[in-house]
């Protein structure tokens, strides 16, 4: 759990809940008003709502771009009904205490945990994505953003000389690129991480999550014979998780 969740109201302009995220280095709040939680803002609602429909955070309210789906947990629940109230409703998770707001699950919270308390665990290949999205360094950032929302993923691969040099995220999108206030025509890799972290495709499940807590990211390529090959990510590790668990409760 991530105690202390940034809480922004529905009725703030996008800019005003992106300054409030930098200050605080979180992207994700939640929205809340009058004691009621709404949803979250996530970096996806940002980039989708802001970036993509060519509008700047200064004409939209963050209702008008924000998630209303989310989950419930309470402080005593373990990792595995995280990971199971995760998968249920696709979404973040609020943790509360007799109603009120303490804290909030993510899937890098879930992966954390995971990273900290597992010593064995299964190949994580069966669970990782081989099929990789990529796009060339000098592609531009506008395009970059329409491939991510018609394929519904939340990074691409960036190429340049016919190698993998970096990949571009929906973070890398909001806080690098919306909030450095960056021209949509640039180049693409001028917003990308080039200071890649992978890890070889034969490597376990929680080895990938060990990696992921400690380089504190969301997606993780993978290498097979020294070259990328596929990818792991943050959500892939969570459903892991659900999945083992549901084969557990299951068996005879």
């Amino acid at each position: 759990m991530s105690p202390d969740p940034l809480v922004v109201s529905p009725d703030i302009t996008v800019a005003e809940a992106l300054e409030r995220m930098k200050e605080r280095d979180v992207w994700s709040p939640v929205v809340q008003k009058e004691g009621e939680i709404l949803g979250f803002l996530t970096e996806r609602d940002v980039m989708i709502g802001i970036i993509a429909a060519r509008l700047t955070p200064q004409q939209i309210k963050v209702e008008d771009v924000m998630s209303r789906r989310y989950g419930v947990l309470r402080p005593e629940e373990t990792i595995s009904d995280a990971a199971r109230a995760m998968m249920k409703v696709k979404a973040r998770l609020v943790v509360l205490d007799d109603g009120k707001l303490v804290g909030v699950v993510t899937a890098a919270d879930i992966v954390r945990a995971y990273a900290e308390t597992t010593t064995t665990s299964p190949p994580l290949k069966p669970y990782a994505t081989w099929e990789v999205m990529k796009i060339h360094f000098e592609a531009s950032v506008r395009e970059a953003v329409r491939i991510m929302k018609v394929e519904r993923v939340g990074s691409l691969l960036v190429e340049k000389e016919r190698k993998i040099r970096g990949i571009f995220t929906e973070r890398d999108a909001v806080k690098r690129f919306l909030v450095g206030g960056g021209d949509p025509c640039d180049p693409v890799g001028k917003y990308s991480t080039l200071d890649l972290v992978t890890l070889d495709a034969d490597s376990t499940l929680v080895e990938a999550a060990k990696v992921m807590a400690d380089a504190k990211i969301k997606r993780l390529p993978l290498t097979l014979e020294g070259e990328i090959r596929g990818i792991i990510t943050a959500r892939d590790v969570v459903e892991a998780i659900w999945r083992m668990t549901t084969e557990e409760e299951l068996a005879p």
